[in-house]
């Protein structure tokens, strides 16, 4: 196995423009956009980066990967490093070890995790260089490439809840390459104790959803624990709702039914102003309002008849209450 000390190994290459990079007591830092390489290992960050301390190990030996083996390139950077933006793996073609040039993709697996694969650009020249561009924040550890199958990270999108009918809660969000039961909906009262909320998650293509049929009375919190096989149990960010059949004290909503207009009254504004969401049943925001007094009218001409809902955001309270528009 090969070790070389990152700070070290990459200074004097021809490729990295030096003026965008710096060493200091913080270590070395390279600017976004600036290409680092060492081993064959390149780094073009999104954001500045600092190495500090960080080596980086390069061994000749193949790894399991999914339902293959990797190229017979595999990196490991200690200590790990945050990272978003392009990273690609230079290799030699005895180094392909019966993968396929043209269908590589860049595989890294965050400390005492299993590798997850990114889409990625491969050549099929002969050029022998395989890159992801654009990656999100990840945190890399072991780095190395693949033509196997090999599970894709799971990314959650638009993490919703709306009231829904008799007294329930709806939750959804949208993630590709999942199944449902990679989710589990966890809800609290508190924030700090979460149980799961015993329903079952529903899929359809790329879009999930479970219905809470009985909300705790007052505030609900919720998160989703995501679950890969391999990977450690991750959780999503919390939102919180009131129980749809329990109008908050600070809150007066009329007429509703509505036709072209309804009325608000908040009986106090947290740091003097409010902001008011109309979303449909789908929880895609149609309007926002921002409010600077205690009774305010909200225009609904053009928005057409149908079940909807007022999320109110009041310094650090939020309600979400359905309406009805005529």
């Amino acid at each position: 196995m090969k070790r070389t000390a990152i700070i070290i190994g990459l200074a004097g290459l021809a490729s990295v423009a030096r003026a965008q990079l710096a060493t200091g007591p913080a270590g070395l830092l390279i600017k976004a956009g600036t290409t680092f390489s060492s081993e064959g290992l390149v780094l073009t960050p999104a954001t500045d980066l600092t190495l500090q301390n960080d080596t980086i190990r390069l061994s000749g030996t193949a790894v399991s990967t999914g339902t293959g083996a990797s190229i017979a390139r595999v990196y490991t950077i200690a200590p790990s490093l945050t990272f978003s933006g392009t990273l690609g793996i230079q290799y030699t073609a005895p180094e392909l070890n019966g993968n396929q040039e043209g269908t590589l993709s860049v595989l890294n697996a965050s400390p005492g995790a299993g590798f997850l694969s990114f889409i990625s650009t491969a050549s099929n020249n002969n050029s022998y260089y395989v890159y992801k561009s654009g990656m999100p924040v990840v945190t890399l550890n072991r780095i190395t490439a693949t033509s196997a199958s090999v599970p894709l990270p799971i990314r959650y999108h638009r993490f919703t809840a709306v009231p829904g009918p008799s007294c329930s809660i709806v939750l959804s969000w949208s993630a590709a390459q999942a199944q449902a039961d990679h989710f589990r909906v966890e809800r609290s009262a508190d924030g700090k104790t979460f149980n799961t909320v015993p329903a079952p998650v529903s899929r359809s293509d790329e879009q999930f959803s479970l219905t809470d049929a009985a909300p705790l009375p007052g505030r609900n919190i919720y998160r989703l624990a995501i679950a890969e096989e391999g990977e450690p149990l991750l959780y999503s960010n919390v939102i919180t709702i009131a129980d749809p059949c329990a109008m908050p004290a600070q809150l007066k909503i009329y007429p509703n039914p509505a036709n072209d207009a309804v009325t608000v009254i908040l009986d106090h504004l947290q740091d003097g102003a409010a902001t008011i969401d109309l979303l449909d049943i789908t929880g895609n925001v149609l309007k926002t309002f921002s409010v600077a007094s205690t009774e305010n009218t909200l225009d609904l001409q053009g928005i057409a008849p149908g079940s909807y809902v007022l999320r109110i955001h009041n310094g650090s309270l939020q309600e979400s209450v359905r309406i009805l528009k005529l």
